[in-house]
């Protein structure tokens, strides 16, 4: 509070020292042009020796301002020294015929001004006493510069009383004004204050909630936009500052509800989709209520907006999971029982196979019987191993080695055909995640093929690895800050849109050959991983699986 009342202080002795040196040189500069023009009896030195004078104290006050401790006996120092020189000024200019007597009264208010009601009051009283003392001495002719003056001594008297009694009203007038107008300020800066701390609580509420907060006026034009705003949208404040709410989200059920927000009696609720600024697609649940005022009239709109992606993305997988499940189940128990009986007959047809009674015919029909018979048994076996996992056999292995190991064997197998091109794009270090080197491996190995079989015609497959840390929305998983991107990326006819959130179904396949369990395993595996799939697909230019691992 101290430290406040003497910025305070400080700030009107600054404003005092500029007028004390503009008003001095315009009062002085005139009177002496004034009194040499008319030739009436004035000491022409004396006013310059004052103007300098008052020149040289001012100097005197600005270089002590920022030195002086006591702001308060500072300001006393200056303002009697004002006193002071308005008497010398007065003296000189005729003493109790003066015109500059009235200098007293400015003097006196300007001290109520910086140092309130006590201040008024003193500086009241050393004026009278100045100002008496001064036209006493003149009148018992103790000045022999000034001349006595015609006035009687009833007269005499009298000036003196009413100068003092209107020194002494001023003083108490323009201190009661000024205490009047501290208290006034006082109430105000404190007003100011809560209201700050108000602003700032609201403010601090709605930045800390973690759903999206804005407000418009009635036209829909946005008024505030809290920080998960910011961060839901991709938008700043200052962008979107007055522009159409659902302009920006472009939402249809927004523009109704401001066509009839005055009667809007309950909040209205709904979910849509929503590109934020990066082109990222989200699905927004949006709640909006109307403003009001303290009278009860609606002024706006309040809209409240939470990011349903992940959510909406976890029922979705929830339901294909419960789906497969069921499905998972039931065929899981048909395969097995499947499987016992498909061996026997194959056994008993490579038996038959080996007998030499069978003639050229019959011996090619038992061939393509036992070549379907070993398919079919293939496809079991992949049914199983998705229904039915192995436990995961964990441990720290290098992906970009379980990559190059897998292309070795890639370009050794029979589904390679010369006519793709392989490129390999690995981050040049050790890329360690905790996986079991197994099933990555049919991962790697199932994708590589999925994309030679999109490839007849040729093409390249690029396969890249890289570490990232963890940012916002690029993977869900909260538990991981870093994690490891591997992609492979064919140049084949692309995924159309209508199949793409399928083709992670198992037995569902675009292709003529292939038992549709290929990408459903791949899915599996990397879910128990704790990693996350997607797939991005141009028509005509190709496909793109990106693999996200935690990294060890």
């Amino acid at each position: 509070m101290e430290d406040l009342k003497g910025k305070e202080i400080l700030k009107k002795l600054k404003i005092l020292m500029i007028l004390r040196i503009v008003m001095v040189t315009l009062f002085l500069v005139s009177s002496i042009i004034f009194q040499i023009r008319l030739g009436r009896y004035s000491d022409v030195p004396a006013f310059y020796l004052l103007v300098i004078a008052v020149y040289l104290i001012s100097i005197v006050y600005a270089l002590l301002l920022n030195r002086v401790n006591n702001l308060e006996f500072f300001a006393y120092i200056q303002i009697i020294g004002d006193l002071i020189t308005e008497t010398f000024l007065v003296y000189i200019t005729g003493g109790i015929d003066s015109s500059f007597s009235f200098t007293y009264i400015i003097t006196i208010i300007y001290a109520s001004i910086i140092l309130y009601r006590r201040g008024g009051y003193v500086i009241a009283g050393i004026s009278s006493i100045l100002y008496g003392g001064l036209v006493d001495m003149q009148f018992y002719g103790f000045f022999e510069a000034l001349p006595p003056s015609a006035s009687s001594t009833a007269e005499v008297f009298y000036k003196i009383f009413l100068y003092v009694l209107s020194f002494l009203i001023v003083g108490l007038l323009s201190g009661s004004l000024a205490e009047n107008l501290q208290q006034t300020d006082k109430i105000l800066k404190e007003k100011d204050t809560d209201l700050a701390e108000l602003q700032t609580f609201y403010k601090n509420v709605a930045n800390s909630m973690s759903s999206g907060l804005l407000t418009t006026d009635l036209k829909g034009h946005i008024t505030s936009f809290n920080r998960a705003a910011e961060d839901i949208t991709g938008y700043l404040f200052e962008e979107i500052r007055g522009r159409i709410w659902y302009e920006i989200f472009n939402l249809e059920e927004i523009r109704s509800v401001f066509n009839k927000l005055e009667m809007l009696r309950i909040p209205f609720r709904f979910e849509g989709n929503y590109v934020r600024k990066d082109g990222a697609k989200l699905v927004l649940g949006i709640t909006i209520t109307s403003l009001k005022n303290e009278s009860g009239e609606t002024t706006g709109a309040i809209g409240i907006f939470q990011d349903l992606t992940k959510i909406k993305e976890m029922e979705d997988d929830i339901k294909k999971k419960e789906k497969l499940a069921m499905v998972g189940e039931l065929a899981a128990g048909m395969a097995h029982e499947i499987r016992n009986p498909l061996a026997s007959l194959s056994g008993s047809m490579q038996i038959l196979r080996n007998e030499s009674l069978l003639s050229g015919e019959n011996k090619k029909l038992l061939e393509i019987a036992l070549r379907e018979t070993e398919k079919l048994n293939r496809i079991i076996s992949d049914f199983l191993l998705y229904a039915r996992p192995t436990p995961l056999n964990k441990k720290k292995c290098n992906v970009n080695e379980l990559l190059n190991d897998t292309v070795t064997l890639l370009k050794n197998s029979k589904e390679y055909q010369n006519k793709v091109k392989i490129s390999m794009q690995l981050e040049n270090k050790r890329l360690m995640a905790e996986i079991d080197p197994h099933q990555m491996s049919q991962v790697f190995w199932n994708l590589s093929i999925n994309a030679f079989q999109a490839m007849d015609n040729g093409g390249e497959l690029i396969i890249t690895s890289k570490k990232k840390a963890k940012k916002g929305r690029h993977y869900s998983d909260d538990s991981v800050k870093d994690y490891i991107e591997i992609a492979f990326k064919d140049t084949g006819n692309g995924i159309r849109h209508e199949v793409r959130d399928k083709i992670f179904y198992p037995f569902f396949t675009t292709k003529d050959r292939g038992s549709g369990l290929g990408l459903a395993i791949v899915h599996r595996i990397i879910e128990e991983h704790r990693g996350e799939i997607k797939v991005e697909s141009k028509i005509n230019e190709g496909s793109k699986f990106i693999i996200h691992l935690p990294s060890a």
